[in-house]
């Protein structure tokens, strides 16, 4: 993954300025795996390059033109137009540089209030939790600088989709690395004294807090919800969370950062490290998502009943899929040509509708906090059940290890219809999800290293392997996707303590993780 390809991911995680305040050490790695792949291979071609950056892209973002080169130099764009918003370069670099240093001011100002917080704390006979509320006045005391795409009235999303037609302009990636890696501002000497077993300790202590942070949050009424900004709950979120970390685990935020830094190639091997780190990400999306305002319920119905639809067109075509594939009457190629064509056709009717503005693209967690919202209509959890939307967000999450982190929606529940599945069924299943990963994916391997072979695209290589590993696992214990997920969630507790159930996870993720590899070779 390029620089400008994490930027743009970890801008969508947590904004502008919380790309460099919020602690997000799984990007910390992935940037130092990206510097040194630049520093080390020679620039790919633009086309691997582009499929690449397309990946982080939102769905409903259009494909970025690079930079075009003149008599072999770069040719510099001096402006660029996304959403009727223009940017010259100029004013690239000085958001860019007024973004880094507004970051500094905002990490500096919040890390000296946990240390004063921390201090009344320890001063005091009892204890008292900062509520989010009284976190949220302390920090708009501060009176923290504004963040510069607010001065120009940009959104975030217009300002990732920009920077991306800037990936061969040395100077404007300079900049945004020092954004999204910036100096550490921890002790060095204390930094030392943590272990990699204590990094882990931390991060695991911190997903526990902003868990706490998250539900306190969705508490509120909505109209309370909405009155903070995006901004406000993330600079808030990460002083409570800094405050019960100095408190409890006796080390500062920013020196768990560079300690982080010191031992990247050692947490890269550690899957419990990752695994907070990306919890950690999705409950601040959740936050952020909280605060903005929800489509209409109308609205929403039309999403729903839109997905259900591509939802019952998906099983019939991935069911017939596999079945030619398991016959032999199609090779993987062939099985990859006609899912690219599937995919491409159902995005390009969403787009067009998109587009159209009679459907509002939305995220996973943004359907869930529609749902959180009007999930109290017998019309609306009818359309929500059919879509497959929970079933959905339930597998990222029972992948991740993280439970449904929204207090007021109905979590996948023992009332519901389906087979009833025992733990080690579970389990089983899972590893016989990693066998059948494992086989395509080292058929799509064989397929790519082919003479003239065409290239694939990552992410409907990662689709396509896991649809033909569902309806393997359907076909062998009668059991759909949905009905295991819901099963794992009725087993979590028990299944995040089964060490075959971990190591298939893990191995899951590793192999999927080979995949965008694979298809970059196949280009090559």
């Amino acid at each position: 993954m390029t620089e400008v390809a994490l930027f743009s991911q970890k801008l969508r995680k947590f904004g502008a300025v919380g790309v460099g305040v919020i602690p997000d050490a799984l990007t910390t790695l992935q940037f130092a795996e990206a510097a040194q792949s630049t520093q080390d291979s020679e620039k790919e071609p633009a086309e691997a390059a582009q499929r690449e950056l397309n990946l982080c892209q939102t769905p409903s973002a259009a494909p970025s033109a690079l930079a075009p080169k003149a008599a072999g130099e770069k040719a510099l764009k001096q402006s660029s137009t996304v959403d009727g918003k223009t940017l010259s370069r100029d004013e690239i670099l000085k958001i860019l540089d007024e973004t880094v240093r507004v970051q500094a001011i905002v990490q500096h100002e919040v890390s000296l209030l946990a240390r004063k917080l921390v201090k009344e704390k320890n001063d005091k006979k009892k204890k008292k939790v900062l509520s989010f509320t009284d976190g949220h006045k302390k920090i708009q005391e501060l009176n923290l600088p504004m963040e510069p795409l607010e001065e120009y009235g940009i959104e975030e999303s217009t300002f990732q989709r920009i920077l991306l037609e800037y990936e061969e302009d040395d100077e404007v990636m300079h900049k945004a690395q020092k954004l999204l890696h910036p100096a550490g501002k921890g002790d060095a000497e204390r930094a030392k004294g943590i272990t990699i077993q204590k990094i882990i300790d931390i991060h695991e202590f911190m997903v526990k807090e902003m868990a706490k942070v998250l539900e306190e949050f969705l508490q509120h009424p909505q109209e309370v919800r909405r009155s903070f900004t995006s901004k406000g709950c993330e600079t808030t979120a990460e002083l409570l969370v800094s405050v019960a970390v100095e408190q409890q685990m006796a080390v500062r935020c920013e020196d768990v950062e560079q300690a982080v830094i010191q031992y990247e190639d050692s947490l890269q091997m550690h899957p419990e490290f990752t695994r907070c780190t990306e919890q950690l990400a999705t409950m601040m999306q959740h936050l952020i998502g909280a605060v903005q305002p929800r489509v209409g319920k109308a609205e929403f119905l039309r999403i729903l009943q839109f997905m259900g639809e591509n939802q019952k067109n998906a099983k019939v075509f991935s069911k017939k899929l596999y079945e030619d594939y398991r016959g032999k009457t199609c090779s993987i190629t062939e099985a990859y040509q006609r899912f690219e064509a599937f995919n491409d056709q159902q995005e390009q009717a969403q787009a067009a509708l998109n587009e159209a503005g009679e459907m509002t693209y939305l995220n996973p967690v943004e359907l869930q906090l529609c749902y959180d919202e009007y999930h109290k209509e017998e019309e609306v959890r009818s359309a929500w059940e059919k879509s497959g939307a929970e079933n959905s967000i339930a597998m990222q999450n029972i992948m991740g290890g993280l439970r449904n982190p929204s207090s007021s929606s109905s979590s996948p529940a023992e009332d519901k219809k389906g087979k009833k599945l025992k733990s080690s069924e579970i389990v089983s299943m899972q590893e016989l999800m990693v066998d059948e990963l494992k086989r395509t994916t080292e058929a799509a391997g064989v397929a790519l290293a082919l003479p003239n072979a065409s290239s694939w695209r990552a992410e409907v290589a990662v689709q396509l392997v896991q649809s033909l590993a569902s309806a393997a696992v359907e076909r062998r214990y009668g059991v759909s996707a949905e009905e295991m997920t819901l099963a794992g969630f009725q087993h979590a507790a028990t299944l995040q303590r089964n060490e075959r159930f971990m190591r298939a996870t893990e191995k899951q993720q590793e192999i999927l993780m080979q995949l965008p590899g694979i298809c970059k070779g196949g280009a090559e």
